[in-house]
């Protein structure tokens, strides 16, 4: 996958919605992209718990990936996004989840943790995890991703 590529669309975008506030400040804006990862995580998992068909997980999935690619990009930490070829062969040598339940609940955790405790590393955790959620998981593959990915910015 083209992570740089996918990072530069996000970057480009404009800024998404934003809950109302009393004032609009940096803090306030990293805290709705924030919020954007974790409701778009609720979106899909709403959606594998329906048993939705594979192409409207896949929409929700590359959702989510644009919301996380927003929040790193946004933090100045997209260069903690960026995946090898040998890193994405890591993870897909993984096994499946025995839960999507804890998996759901390991990914929010993760993406709070980075958030309250300013801990980038907990967001590479998250991260990782969506990665193999997936490709492994809801196999999905890397050229599917992108494409659908791509497809949100008018780019395929």
């Amino acid at each position: 996958m083209d992570f740089n590529r996918m990072l530069g669309l996000a970057r480009q975008s404009a800024f998404p919605k934003m809950l109302p506030a009393k004032k609009i400040t940096l803090d306030e804006k990293y805290s709705n992209l924030v919020v954007n990862v974790n409701l778009s995580l609720a979106n899909l998992f709403m959606k594998i718990q329906a048993k939705a068909p594979k192409t409207e997980l896949l929409k929700s999935y590359c959702q989510g990936m644009r919301d996380f690619f927003e929040m790193a990009n946004f933090k100045e930490w997209a260069y903690i996004m960026l995946m090898t070829d040998e890193d994405l062969n890591q993870i897909g040598q993984k096994w499946k989840s025995d839960s999507f339940a804890t998996v759901y609940l390991i990914i929010q955790q993760q993406i709070n943790k980075c958030y309250f405790n300013r801990q980038p590393q907990a967001l590479v955790h998250a991260w990782h995890m969506y990665l193999k959620l997936g490709l492994i998981d809801l196999d999905f593959d890397e050229q599917e991703i992108e494409s659908q990915y791509m497809k949100m910015y008018d780019q395929n």
